[in-house]
């Protein structure tokens, strides 16, 4: 995987691009990537607008990090464009939106222009926060890309639909999930819950709307059942509005918010029905982590990502989407049958190998391949 140059070959040089280095999903991603990378054939370096957040701290001693000090993501055009000059690298690789979009406002008319390839994580017809402005400002963007990556099927689908994006620059690659360091983790240490002898639901994420704990919280509250516990593990804008809906439905007494955990994996591991409530998702990276630690699943129908990881009925239940009735159901489905549990987990454990960082990596590495070298790219 090398781009061929008179009788030698130069490994492809690769700047990942971030706006910020938070504990998120997508920059564990690129972390989990750079770091592997670096260790094949490629020379890959990490600029961020920020580099003060706790993803720093997974990055491997040897990759390069450059902080372009721009405070906040719509400053960073310029840094950015400076930096893609000075290092001139093969391909420059971002993901986020707001990334995705400064990513190729800093590339433009650049006189030696990297390939640009841009990550989607989530739909972004069902985002909420997202303005006609950006909206605007993503359809001049993605279009200019060598290659859009998407995080699952129904993202490739709707990009290609709704900003008429070619099957030649668009390809589906899962989160690369770092499956052994997860069951790793999960025996190193302990869910600090007060023991329970019925049984536990396990939900993880921000607390946001998009996260769709209210419904889960209804869900709960429709079974009328004092054998389940829910154990809610994240902070957010939310959390104030969630404690004030389980008490008014009577199920707060039935609810712990443990709040932000650096190792979810042995609470995860240790409960009965990992739940995830999302009204929309990207993928949905800690539902692969519960299925690879034997936790039986249940997850929303939504846009888009569960569809990807789980077969209903088969290594776990998908439900319709913003229904706390039919999530309900699922879950009582679940909570009387250890067997069924038991069954879902087995099928889900080796379901879920297909999403191995190592195997993810090698899917990133033949993009990346293709897109450095401009005889082989297809233009369209």
């Amino acid at each position: 995987m090398a781009i061929p140059k008179g009788s030698e070959t130069i490994a492809p040089k690769l700047l990942f691009f971030l706006p910020d280095l938070d504990g998120g999903g997508a920059q564990r991603t690129v972390v989990n990537l750079v770091n592997r990378l670096s260790k094949d054939s490629f020379r890959a370096s990490l600029a961020a607008v920020r580099t003060d957040g706790p993803a720093k701290d997974w990055l491997d001693d040897d990759v390069e990090l450059i902080d372009l000090d721009a405070g906040r993501i719509r400053r960073a055009v310029l840094p950015l464009r400076q930096t893609v000059a000075r290092m001139a690298p093969d391909i420059l690789f971002s993901t986020i939106l707001d990334a995705n979009i400064v990513a190729a406002l800093a590339t433009c008319g650049l006189p030696q222009r990297p390939a640009l390839i841009v990550r989607e994580t989530n739909s972004i017809r069902a985002r909420e926060d997202i303005g006609w402005w950006r909206r605007k400002l993503v359809s001049w963007a993605y279009p200019r890309a060598d290659a859009v990556v998407a995080l699952s099927r129904g993202v490739e689908r709707e990009l290609a639909t709704d900003y008429r994006l070619p099957a030649s620059r668009l390809r589906t690659i899962w989160n690369p999930v770092d499956l052994s360091a997860v069951r790793r983790r999960a025996s190193e240490g302990d869910a600090e819950c007060a023991p329970f002898e019925g049984i536990t639901l396990m939900a993880v994420g921000r607390l946001h709307r998009q996260k769709g704990f209210d419904i889960l919280i209804r869900a709960l509250a429709c079974l009328e059942r004092q054998d389940l516990r829910l154990v809610i593990l994240g902070t957010g804008s939310e959390e104030t509005e969630l404690h004030r809906l389980a008490a008014d439905l009577n199920v707060g007494n039935q609810i712990h918010f443990a709040g932000f955990i650096d190792n979810p994996y042995p609470w995860i591991a240790n409960a009965d029905i990992f739940v995830l409530p999302s009204r929309w998702e990207g993928f949905g990276h800690v539902l692969v982590e519960a299925m690879a630690l034997g936790t039986a699943v249940v997850a929303s129908d939504c846009p888009y990502g569960p569809a990807d990881i789980v077969t209903d009925g088969v290594d776990g239940c998908l439900v319709g989407n913003e229904s706390p009735e039919l999530l309900a159901e699922a879950i009582a489905s679940l909570a009387d049958y250890p067997d069924k549990r038991k069954q879902f987990a087995a099928a889900a454990s080796a379901k879920v190998e297909r999403f191995d960082v190592s195997r993810i990596v090698n899917e990133y590495a033949a993009l990346f391949d293709i897109v450095s070298d401009p005889a082989k790219r297809v233009k369209s």
